[in-house]
């Protein structure tokens, strides 16, 4: 008979001698592969919606025709900040007023915003399943907005009052139809307390007449209020946002105010790593103090090995062959302990509004790599933990076993 099957045929024989140690790397392989699961989920959904989101990786170019040297924001600078390296979108922004009121909505006064399509409203009710992007015409208004329930518009064209230049400091009242195909949250005040959303041509068509020009001349004099340049990765958001900035636009990025946002990230990741440290000497002591223990009570079995025969190599071998056995066991059941908590906790998470959006709808278990490196992490620091009580009763002469006997 082979070490190894002797090893794991006294691991069988003596089970309940080993219930303890395998109990206490279940759990510990179990929390570790629980709390791994966790907060590599929370690291990825921190990573992809907040480090890589759109809003993260964003540079806010603004108007400022009061700065020298400011670039207007025309169709040529559109297409100077689309040239640029990393960049992958630009959108442009431009609000105007306009105002509605009928027999139900006592009357309001909206600003209708272009839509980015990297930064949508939450829409509470639509009329056709693929809202965006907006056709010509066509607007997404809040649920309600001062005071009135504008609810009821939604599927209507309606007749909404703008405001058209006729000279320098005078306008005049003018009407035009759009339809209501979508309404949102009201609480969504991104783009100030009363937007509302509106294809861009119809944007630039309000704007332009609110300025006593043709749309052409709107976007290639007058321009828009703010550009939205939509970078490929993070990493890069610094690079872009200083050459704006040289070509002589205004800009700006979330990152700036965020600048401690990657450190919070490596806490997470540190944390995580500590974790597994703990959990790693709680297991390591709990080898050695169980493998010290039997090795104690197994006295009279070492000293009749010792005498039949057995090398103190083979008796080494056979105590530390049945922790590696032990160690299997209890990472194989640790894995499955934690597959459950995993689940648990996901089922947990899932049931919080501030969470749900960032819980993924798969079982969130670690990479391959770190799973399997975990367990066989498990089985080597036990199998660490045993030598020194193995090695200890492999050195034991057959008579000091005798007289203990």
């Amino acid at each position: 008979m082979s070490i190894l099957a002797l090893s794991a045929a006294n691991v069988r024989s003596m089970w309940r001698r080993f219930v303890g140690l395998t109990a206490l790397l279940t759990v510990t392989v179990g929390v570790c592969v629980t709390a791994l699961a966790v907060s590599a989920s929370a690291d990825r959904a921190a990573h992809d919606r907040v480090q890589e989101g759109a809003a993260n990786r964003t540079v806010t170019v603004e108007r400022a025709f009061d700065r020298p040297g400011a670039q207007p924001l025309t169709d040529a600078a559109l297409r100077t900040l689309k040239g640029l390296p990393h960049v992958t979108a630009v959108e442009p922004r431009a609000q105007v007023s306009f105002g509605y009121k009928d027999a139900t909505v006592m009357g309001v006064l909206l600003y209708a915003t272009t839509v980015r399509s990297s930064v949508t409203p939450p829409i509470v009710g639509q009329t056709r399943p693929d809202l965006f992007p907006l056709r010509t015409g066509e607007v997404v208004l809040p649920a309600t907005s001062q005071g009135s329930d504008l609810s009821t518009l939604l599927g209507r064209k309606i007749t909404v009052d703008i405001t058209r230049l006729v000279s320098s400091g005078q306008g005049t009242g003018a009407q035009d139809g759009v339809t209501v195909v979508g309404l949102f949250d009201p609480g969504w005040q991104v783009d100030g307390a009363d937007a509302a959303y509106a294809d861009n041509d119809t944007v630039v068509e309000w704007s332009a007449a609110r300025a006593g020009v043709t749309a052409a001349q709107f976007t290639a004099n007058v321009g828009y209020d703010k550009v939205s340049v939509i970078v490929d990765e993070a990493r890069n958001v610094d690079a872009t946002l200083q050459l704006v900035q040289s070509a002589g636009f205004v800009g700006s990025t979330l990152q700036q105010e965020l600048s401690a946002l990657p450190g919070v990230l490596a806490m997470i990741r540190t944390t995580g790593t500590l974790l597994l440290a703990v959990l790693g000497l709680v297991a390591l002591v709990g080898a050695i103090v169980v493998t010290g223990a039997l090795t104690r009570q197994r006295i009279r079995e070492i000293g009749i090995l010792k005498a039949v025969g057995f090398r103190s190599a083979a008796v080494l071998a056979m105590f530390v062959g049945e922790m590696a056995v032990v160690g299997v066991l209890g990472a194989a059941a640790g894995a499955l302990v934690g597959a459950a908590g995993a689940a648990a906790a996901v089922t947990v998470l899932r049931g919080l509004p501030e969470a749900a959006a960032y819980v993924p709808d798969a079982l969130p278990l670690p990479d391959t790599t770190t799973f399997g490196g975990l367990l066989l992490l498990t089985v080597l620091i036990t199998v660490a933990g045993a030598l020194l009580p193995a090695l200890r009763a492999a050195r034991l002469a057959p008579s000091d076993a005798i007289k203990e006997w």
